[in-house]
């Protein structure tokens, strides 16, 4: 007799929290990030990949969340400045310089997270990083009284999409005592601005334990060190942050009823979610999906026939729809998050419209199945990794997932942390944040219909006679 014994590999003992390593990238034949600390705190972080073109970048902890009361509007101004020129290199030799190397320069400021980037030539690594040191250690705050102007014309005239217009004023509204609803497409006041507040905000928040140095393409990370080290060694580490309450989501309304602006409705609704290193985080990201993404007449499967609940929902209502489009989203940050839908609708299906977005909000506490959380997998996993693969947005997720995790997040990992969802963990994460939960609305257009603001409260919880 032969005793036949069974073995099984074992898999790696999962963990809720996102900032524990599960799972290791080579099985998916991809460069691990490998991240540095330098002595002084900037960290270093490089994943390599083939191509001729290496995309580098400086990501600091620091936005429009950390501007002081006095100083709005402080990190968008040094946005627009840094391509104005330093004392070392004045406005001409700088775009010269990047010209002649045919990079790229961008710069960007978001609630949480300012980033400047650069796209060269892998044999142009080095100046690129010099580049970037220069513009991000000398900020050209003594550019801004001649620039002032410019600047301030230049904002007016920029135009946003209601989307932009409609997600920044309910950030406003639901953060409204906290500077993380602070505005990132309307700008008041910076005509008081000085130089010395832009100064105060640069050396507050350009600190070095603010600080992600991140490359990608065809780079070594030894030689990215070792620049990092030249440029940005001499950094200082910033005073400990103040510590401070989470920020207060308050349940309220912000509405902009205009009746003469057309028959479309421009809405949006939140909950408060959970921050970027919660246990809960995977789960508000396949939720995403579960309330999914509409637009009428779009897409390869109509709306009308649709095997997402939500989507079939709106498409069907009243035999022609009630909306024109909606789309769910997910937004994290340090301490807080939101989660909630956008929808354009006709000034006469409002209330529908807003209904069974609510409804599909309320169904995943109850009613969840395991194919619809299975499908909202797949779309994730799909949104994930059909995303664009050039070095810059390589770069970009990469600073992203070091300032949130401290450690670059292999796709394996990702994968294996989508997985392990299933509806009876969205129905605990959806009767945890959203069931009886506080909302957050606001809404710009033909608003006859836009329920009241304590009928919207109700429907955050289910009725069953």
């Amino acid at each position: 007799m032969f005793a036949i014994r069974r073995v099984s590999k074992k898999a790696p003992r999962f963990a809720r929290g996102v900032s524990q390593v599960l799972q290791d990238s080579t099985p998916w034949n991809q460069a691990p990030a490998v991240v540095t600390t330098l002595s002084n705190g900037v960290r270093v972080a490089t994943k390599e990949s083939f191509g001729e073109v290496a995309s580098v970048g400086v990501y600091l902890n620091a936005g429009v969340r950390d501007e002081s009361g006095d100083a709005k509007g402080a990190a968008k101004v040094l946005e627009k400045l840094a391509t104005t020129g330093t004392s070392k290199r004045p406005r001409a030799k700088l775009e010269s310089e990047v010209e002649g190397m045919g990079a790229t320069l961008d710069v960007s400021v978001g609630r949480e997270q300012t980033a400047y980037s650069m796209s060269v030539f892998k044999s142009d690594l080095k100046q690129g990083v010099d580049i970037l040191s220069d513009i991000v250690l000398s900020p050209p705050t003594a550019n801004w009284a001649k620039e002032k102007q410019t600047i301030l014309r230049s904002l007016d005239e920029s135009s946003y999409s209601h989307r932009e217009v409609i997600e920044d004023r309910l950030h406003a509204c639901a953060w409204r005592d906290c500077s993380l609803g602070g505005s990132t497409v309307a700008f008041d006041g910076l005509e008081s601005l000085t130089e010395a507040q832009l100064k105060a905000y640069a050396t507050a928040n350009y600190t070095a334990e603010n600080m992600v140095i991140a490359a990608t393409g065809q780079v070594k990370h030894e030689e990215v060190v070792a620049l990092a080290q030249s440029a940005f060694g001499g950094v200082k580490a910033g005073l400990p942050r103040a510590i401070s309450e989470k920020p207060y989501f308050c349940g309220a309304e912000l509405i902009y009823r205009n009746d003469e602006m057309g028959p479309l409705a421009y809405m949006a609704v939140a909950f408060e979610s959970v921050p970027w290193r919660s246990g809960d985080a995977v789960a508000f990201m396949v939720m995403q999906h579960i309330i999914g993404s509409y637009k009428r007449n779009t897409g390869i499967v109509p709306g009308q026939i649709s095997g997402n609940r939500t989507i079939n929902a709106v498409a069907n209502k009243m035999g022609v729809g009630c909306a024109e489009e909606f789309q769910s989203f997910n937004r994290f940050y340090r301490d807080t998050g939101m989660f909630g839908f956008y929808i354009v609708a006709d000034e006469v299906a409002v209330e529908h419209a807003i209904g069974e977005l609510m409804f599909g909000c309320n169904l995943m506490s109850f009613s969840i199945t395991d194919e619809e959380v299975e499908r909202a997998k797949r779309e994730l996993k799909a949104s994930l990794f059909s995303a664009p693969t050039s070095a810059e947005a390589a770069c970009k997720d990469l600073g992203t997932q070091v300032l949130a995790y401290n450690r670059g997040l292999p796709a394996s990992e990702m994968i294996l942390r989508i997985d392990a969802i299933d509806s009876e963990e969205i129905k605990r994460v959806a009767w945890k944040y959203l069931n009886d939960a506080e909302v957050s609305t606001t809404a710009l257009g033909p608003l006859h219909g836009m329920p009241q603001y304590y009928a919207l409260r109700q429907q955050t919880v289910m009725h069953r006679y």
